[in-house]
């Protein structure tokens, strides 16, 4: 079976070839032992996981349990990575199959990184339980590609390689894709012979929606007065409709993330405005997906009269790893079968 998954640092987001999806905060917090006797139970994006004779909660309830997110530079030395993509897998495999994996990478760490993680990965074996079923899954082959250009196959194919978008194919477009951490773009710039990536022109800078996250939390500080804590800012904005608890009162934050939003939106395009300079007229279209694609859209629009949002930007990169792994798996079985 064939499953993506897009090991944000933000927030972990995977879909399979049928097209099941699955999405929860990349949070990770060790069970160390039951203070109810299980009797509080879990919502959908909350899952208690035991795996290798260890428990933990992961996603909301991750959150809730004070668990944390971890940002190794060196990515395959995330001590939640095994534990995130076994998750995802679980929710979304419906047997026992061997699992062909496609993840992603920031584009700033996809060229040093991409064989680690792979190897990390690779031949992975668990028995793991979520909800008291067990699952025992087995990775197999493994591709890894750039977060961005998972976002570019997203426009562009469907989950099984054929193509979606005639108007976009071959065109020269550029990805904008903002993340929990970074922001990573792309540059496909039309040759002779086909579509191919300008390096000198994508790339990542930490420019995620935590940065923006870190603005609203300092605001809201100064909205009630005190210390707001960045963790339950987010718990409002993800959960409870902007409306964040401190000291006995509740203060809506609507308007403080959309003020900063706006004002996020601005320092991305002048980025990225500043990587493309004259080059981004020569753009088709310029394609936003990610985590952050949502949020920011409207206010990139307006300086970015070209930009046109993919489908469900949250999960663009799941969909185009899997685009980008059946077309790969293609193009591997016919080099086998022009062998025989």
């Amino acid at each position: 079976m064939r499953i993506s998954v897009d090991i944000g640092f933000g927030f972990t987001k995977a879909v399979s070839e049928k097209g099941k999806e699955v999405s929860f905060p990349s949070v990770v917090a060790r069970r160390i032992a039951s203070m109810t006797g299980g009797a509080l139970g879990y919502g959908q994006d909350d899952y208690l996981v035991t795996m290798d004779g260890q428990e933990f909660y992961v996603g909301d309830a991750g959150m809730v349990a004070g668990g944390s997110r971890t940002w190794e530079d060196q990515v395959a030395q995330n001590q939640n990575l095994k534990i995130l993509v076994m998750t995802a897998i679980h929710v979304l495999l419906e047997d026992n199959a061997k699992v062909d994996l496609a993840v992603g990478l920031p584009m700033s760490f996809y060229i040093g990184q991409r064989k680690s993680i792979r190897d990390a990965l690779s031949n992975l074996k668990a028995d793991v339980v979520i909800g008291g079923k067990e699952k025992h899954i087995e990775i197999g082959s493994v591709f890894v590609f750039p977060q961005s250009a998972g976002v570019y196959y997203h426009a562009l194919h469907n989950i099984d390689g054929t193509i979606k978008n005639q108007h976009l194919f071959n065109r020269q477009v550029g990805v904008i894709d903002p993340g929990y951490r970074t922001v990573d773009i792309l540059y496909m710039a039309r040759g002779r012979k086909g579509l191919l990536p300008r390096e000198d022109l994508s790339g990542s800078e930490e420019l995620g929606m935590n940065e923006a996250h870190k603005i609203v939390r300092i605001r809201t500080s100064q909205l009630v007065g005190g210390e707001a804590d960045l963790l339950e800012v987010e718990k409002a904005i993800l959960w409870y409709n902007y409306e964040f608890d401190f000291k006995g009162k509740t203060y809506n934050i609507r308007d403080i993330c959309e003020q900063t939003y706006r004002e996020h939106a601005g320092k991305i395009v002048a980025w990225v405005k500043q990587r493309w300079g004259d080059e981004i007229y020569n753009l088709h279209a310029i394609i936003l997906g990610g985590g952050g694609g949502e949020a920011l859209y409207s206010y990139m629009k307006e300086s970015l009269p070209s930009l046109m949002k993919v489908d469900k930007p949250e999960f663009a990169n799941a969909y185009g790893f899997l685009a980008a792994q059946a077309l790969a798996m293609r193009v591997s079985d016919d080099a086998a079968a022009a062998k025989e």
